[in-house]
């Protein structure tokens, strides 16, 4: 069978430790005093906090030992319901030295969503925080764990920052450093240092799945440190580096290509909890931001800002060809940099393939780039599992360092040879590059986010009023695609698309809850020959004209991810 391989580990440059902890020590001790992490806190007054690489490790060190103090074992879940804080950045790493696994959670996720994470992790402590934005977070999560002990017979204890019970456990930490002889260098004394290896659990991470409920994916220190360590590489990142992102550390985006490869090159990572276009431009000017990372329609918020034109943005120069950054009058970018193009997944902890940011454009628009060092694809027919040779079609299935451990609650498409079949149709060229084809499964991508169709079908079955429902994406120029619910009414039934949105936003994360609600006669909506399936093809085609034939904009079925 034709394997197709990207370089191998031990050839690859700039490969550091592959613990959370290890990686920590690397790079606190490349870059110590310099600049890791700028965050104004809305929890004080917005007070501009800045913390080091030497600062950052020491607070890692110090809630790992309040962890350990406090009875978290190896092995153990710790749940983060958290936003971009350095307290957060923290947390993740503490647990890794802990030698338990973190688990953040998605803050976009409602109450009901939440409350299945925190269960199907078994997470014996959660991080929180009080507020974030309108939310009351703390209470929130502490009620959860209420309602998880009513069920389960078994609650979580709900740390949140800024209180009594976060400084009782920073305490227990100072005492277990004081006892077992720490000193400010590292938890070496303790033994924490070395409670784990590579390829131990590290991190769950949610995402949406072709099933009715998010996937919840197990991944190893290996994976998490790896992918850090090549995307410093892929991004061309340095010490110089200033990004600017509000992606968050609960998906792998956030947690590896924003916080995690910015940390490797030794750069800053200018934080921000939750994006606001008019915060994210006075932020990218006062802290001279060389790369912004921001989503699609993030970008497009901050160029239909009034301050767009009149922001200092004078520092930037990691922004490519025709995005709106490179069109801004202050920004003169760098021509030897390009946006890398690649090819991920959630379950191999981001990248599969990808171009170096200093690709050309031309090269980029072939395909989604080599193969990542470390990693093995092979293209297989997804009818009978027949191998695929260069340049033929198949699905994509990939193994290596970086692929998941499994997932906690359900068997994994992993062959015996140990490849994760993913659903998605592509070829391998003769030059080894990537070129992803399509999707076998449903998935639709809205804003940077998943979206399982199957997910928000299973809650539209509990409205009596609707006889059938279908979940598609369309194109949308800002989000990539739109979600939008094709539904039948029951007869007399009067609900309308504004009762369909009221009825999920309780029950599923905001961008979730479909852009466009469309009612559709039954005898319309497009069936297979025996009437069991709905053909997808021809209800987008008629999902499309409906709303191409709307006169004006959309504004009754109107929720976009800037809801979230």
């Amino acid at each position: 069978m034709t394997t197709f391989e990207g370089p191998p580990l031990d050839s690859t440059p700039g490969i550091g430790a592959l613990t959370l902890g290890g990686f920590l020590r690397d790079v606190a001790a490349a870059h110590g005093p310099r600049e890791a992490l700028v965050f104004d806190d809305p929890l004080d007054d917005g007070r501009t906090h800045r913390r080091s690489y030497a600062e950052l490790a020491g607070d890692a060190h110090r809630l790992a030992r309040g962890l350990v103090a406090a009875g978290v074992s190896p092995g153990d879940t710790v749940g983060v319901v958290m936003g971009n804080r350095p307290e957060t950045v923290a947390a993740i790493f503490a647990i890794g030295l802990s030698g338990a696994v973190a688990a953040p959670m998605s803050t976009f996720a409602s109450r009901a969503e939440l409350a299945a994470m925190i269960e199907r992790t078994g997470a014996s402590l959660v991080l929180t925080q009080p507020r974030l934005r309108r939310r009351e977070l703390a209470d929130e999560v502490t009620g959860i764990a209420a309602d998880v002990a009513a069920a389960a017979g078994r609650a979580p204890r709900v740390v949140s920052i800024a209180s009594a019970a976060w400084d009782e456990l920073l305490a227990a930490g100072d005492g277990l450093a004081a006892g077992d002889g720490l000193d400010a260098a590292g938890l070496d004394a303790a033994g924490l240092d070395t409670r784990v290896g590579p390829d131990d659990p590290a991190l769950v991470i949610f995402t949406s799945g072709t099933t009715s409920r998010p996937k919840a994916i197990l991944h190893s220190h290996r994976a998490v440190c790896l992918q850090s360590w090549l995307q410093a590489a892929i991004f061309g990142r340095g010490a110089e580096t200033r990004m600017y992102s509000a992606l968050p550390l609960f998906w792998t985006a956030g947690l590896n290509t924003a916080m995690g490869a910015t940390l490797a090159a030794g750069g800053c990572w200018v934080m921000h909890e939750v994006f606001d276009a008019g915060e994210a431009l006075a932020l990218m000017a006062r802290e001279r931001v060389t790369e912004p990372y921001t989503l699609p329609h993030q970008t497009a918020a901050l160029a239909e800002h009034p301050a767009w034109a009149g922001t200092d943005l004078s520092a930037l120069r990691c922004v490519y060809g025709k995005s709106a950054f490179a069109r801004h009058p202050r920004v003169t970018g760098d021509p030897g940099w390009n946006m890398p193009v690649g090819y991920g997944l959630s379950e191999t902890c981001a990248f599969v393939s990808g171009y170096a940011s200093t690709t050309s454009r031309e090269r980029m628009r072939i395909g989604a780039g080599p193969i990542v060092a470390g990693t093995r694809v092979r293209i297989v027919d997804p009818s009978d599992g027949r191998p695929a040779g260069v340049g033929e079609t198949g699905e994509i299935a990939v193994a290596g360092p970086t692929l998941m451990l499994g997932y906690l609650d359900g068997a994994a498409p992993i062959d015996d040879d140990g490849f994760f079949h993913t659903g998605d149709l592509g070829c391998v060229d003769a030059e080894g590059v990537l070129h992803f084809e399509g999707r076998t499964t449903e998935m639709i991508k809205t804003g940077g986010a998943n979206v399982a169709p199957a997910e928000i079908e299973v809650q539209l079955r509990r409205l009596p009023e609707i006889k059938l429902s279908r979940i598609i994406g369309v194109p949308d120029a800002r989000l990539g695609e739109a979600v939008v619910a094709c539904v039948v009414l029951r007869g007399g039934s009067t609900l309308d698309a504004d009762g369909v949105r009221e009825f999920l936003r309780p029950l599923v994360a905001a961008y979730k809850v479909p852009r466009h609600v469309l009612v559709v006669d039954e005898a319309d909506m497009p069936m297979t020959g025996t009437d069991a399936k709905v053909r997808d093809d021809a209800l987008r085609t008629l999902a499309v004209a409906r709303l191409a034939s709307a006169a004006g904009p959309d504004r009754s079925n109107s929720a976009t991810a800037g809801d979230r």
